[in-house]
């Protein structure tokens, strides 16, 4: 079943699948429950439903105007020490946000 509407934009993350007869992969599971289990923060993206649709499972993810990996295709080369710093920064932030919640 599918989560109720809210009618807020989310990104869609599908996982298919293989084996459905082995159920869901345990590193998908290990995502939804970290991200269920994070606080918000603003270097996370924010999980907002998971549910199965047919031979896949599907995550409700906060919406976001782009990624690192875009940012940084669309940036000149080679991108100057302060930007480099910041997004470093931001990461390393997401990131002992998460490593903080084990």
């Amino acid at each position: 079943p599918c989560p109720p509407q809210t009618g807020e934009l989310v990104a869609l993350k599908k996982v298919p699948l293989r084996r459905p007869e082995d159920g869901v992969p345990p590193q998908t599971l290990r995502e939804i429950k970290a991200l269920r289990e994070i606080e918000a923060h603003p270097h996370v993206i924010r999980l907002r439903a998971a549910f199965a649709q047919g031979p896949a499972v599907v995550l409700a993810l906060e919406l976001l105007v782009g990624d690192l990996g875009g940012l940084l295709r669309a940036a000149p080369a080679p991108l100057p020490p302060p930007r480099v710093r910041a997004l470093l920064a931001m990461t390393l932030r997401g990131l002992g946000h998460v490593h903080g919640h084990h």
